[in-house]
């Protein structure tokens, strides 16, 4: 069975300096000494992410409906590359799905993505002969000591995702979720009971009601470079 690959980033980045998060949504960086402004996809608080002045490496985008004329794609923060856009993840197992190399689903081709489902959406809806598997991906970025945990922050969505995940193994179809580490640093992934509780009561009741869990770390490797490792790294729950 593969255990890692490697893939070329389709998009040309640039490098320079985080300087400070303005909001949920927007940063400001420094390029070649100018500062910009900066949309950075991710929600969660990156309390072990984010540091004045850490690289960090944008792409520029072309639309003049923008506040931003750059998105932040990764930093590196003490030697540590972390790939800060939460969307890439998704992006990224859509197309090892469709490709067939994600090992631990590779017969399945995704039939569906942002799927409405018992008042929630997921990810992915897959299929395969007939089979209906649902799966959703979450971002890891918090890493304290070599332990990746997930959610970063309170999360009301998440636990939805994982409810919703846990009716539809009820209802008889197959269920997973995918918790993609976005650096290289970590050895073990757990729920962070400490940030929310109530998820990870959920993920546990997930587990006993037959709903997978996959993990896989996503290693950004400047300029242009993702290294993918399956089954990385390993999840255990309180």
């Amino acid at each position: 069975m593969m255990n890692s690959l490697t893939v070329k980033l389709s998009f040309k980045l640039l490098k320079g300096k985080f300087i400070k998060r303005l909001n949920r949504f927007m940063a400001e960086i420094e390029l070649d000494g100018e500062k910009f402004l900066a949309h950075l996809p991710n929600s969660g608080r990156m309390l072990t992410v984010l540091s004045p002045k850490c690289e960090a490496f944008v792409r520029e985008e072309n639309s003049p409906n923008r506040k931003s004329k750059y998105t932040m794609f990764a930093v590196r923060r003490e030697n540590i590359p972390i790939i800060v856009d939460t969307r890439f993840a998704n992006k990224l197992t859509k197309t090892l799905i469709d490709k067939g190399l994600f090992p631990p689903l590779r017969k399945y081709r995704v039939l569906k993505e942002n799927v409405s489902r018992n008042n929630s959406r997921i990810d992915f809806l897959l299929g395969r002969n007939g089979q209906r598997f649902y799966l959703e991906v979450k971002s890891v970025s918090y890493v304290i000591n070599g332990v990746a945990m997930f959610p970063d922050a309170p999360t009301s969505r998440g636990r939805r995702h994982v409810e919703t995940l846990i009716k539809c193994v009820e209802e008889g179809f197959d269920a997973g979720i995918l918790f993609t580490v976005q650096r290289p640093d970590a050895d073990k992934l757990r729920p962070c009971y400490e940030i929310d509780l109530k998820f990870s009561e959920l993920v546990a009741k997930a587990l006993e009601s037959g709903v997978k869990v996959f993990t896989q770390s996503l290693i950004f490797e400047p300029i242009d470079t993702i290294k993918v490792i399956f089954s990385k790294p390993k999840f255990w729950h309180n």
